[in-house]
Formats: structure tokens, sequence, C-alpha cells
């Protein structure tokens, strides 16, 4: 049953929120929770109809919970978004997934999971990278204040494909990275 499950139905949507389906075999039960909220709201049900309108019902809970305590309800992520971005970008984007022989989006998909993975990169870290169309090789920016050699900071750039490499070296030599 569950091969049936992933090939017809992957998430219900309801009133802007977007529910789980899955199935225990062992309870011989579909079952799931509201995706995209802090909290964990789950239904269930024997047939698909019994899980949709328990999922429903479990929506309406939510809604009437929060209104009861005051609470702003959070809404679900569909995991569809625009986003606008220079054409030069746009042109560089598809050159690159064209190279790596896939589609734009799976390039874009692909370039933010990277991105959540090592949330260290956008938080200012002392190892950043640069991208593609930077060619420059890796330098390093002094710090406004004190010079390097003092328990200060540096921030030191290079590309992407070397930022492991570069944390692996500060660990190594015992320095101390920063987010």
């Amino acid at each position: 049953m569950m091969e049936k499950l992933k090939n017809k139905v992957k998430t219900l949507k309801y009133k802007g929120y977007f529910g789980s389906v899955e199935f225990s075999e062992e309870d011989n039960l579909l079952f799931g929770e509201i995706l995209g909220i802090n909290g964990l709201v789950n239904y269930e049900g024997k047939t698909m109809q019994e899980l949709t309108d328990s999922f429903h019902e479990a929506v309406e809970d939510y809604l009437a919970f929060c209104s009861d305590h005051g609470w702003k309800p959070q809404k679900s992520f569909s995991g569809a978004f625009n986003v606008r971005i220079a054409p030069d970008t746009h042109r560089d984007i598809a050159n690159l997934a064209a190279e790596a022989g896939i589609s734009i989006n799976a390039f874009v998909k692909r370039a933010l999971a990277e991105a959540v993975k090592h949330p260290w990169v956008e938080r200012g870290s002392l190892v950043t990278g640069y991208s593609a169309e930077q060619a420059e090789p890796a330098m390093l920016m002094e710090p406004e204040g004190p010079r390097y050699g003092t328990r200060d900071t540096f921030q030191l750039t290079l590309p992407q494909k070397d930022v492991a490499f570069a944390k692996d070296l500060a660990k190594r030599m015992g320095w101390e990275l920063h987010k």
C-alpha cells in the first residue's frame, strides 16, 4: 500500500496548511502531521477519506487552539517561492546548471540545501567562500584595528571549494573559527 501512496498522494492541503501522508504497515493505519508549524499536530485514519477528514479537523483544532490562546497561527510552507535576480545571475545559473547536466531548479535546490547545511558561511564566519564570478586568489583581509598576530581576528576569503579544507586546516592549527 505504501508504494501506491508514494506514487499518488504525498501531502494534503487545507486552508493553506500542508500535512504529511504516511502509512504504518504494523498498525495498518494512515497517519500524518501538519507541516511547517512549531508544534506537533497529528491525525490518522484507516482510509484516505478518513485521513483527509482527520487532517481537516486537526487544522480546525489548531486554529481554534491558537484563537483561544491569542496566538497568531503559523502557516505551512508550500516549498515554492519566487526569487527575483539580475538577468546576468540568471544566465550564470543557467550556464552552471547546463555544465552540471541538471535543470536550473535542481541547481538552485542544491545551492540552497548547501547554504542551509552550512549557515556559518552566511553569518560572517572568518572563513567564507566567493562565487565563481569572483576569480581572485585566496587573500587575507586585514581587520580594522589591531594587526594580525594578536588575539584579534582576520577574514580569509577563498573559493567555495576550498572552504572545507580551510576549516580542517584551522582545526589542525588550533585556530578558532567564529560564526
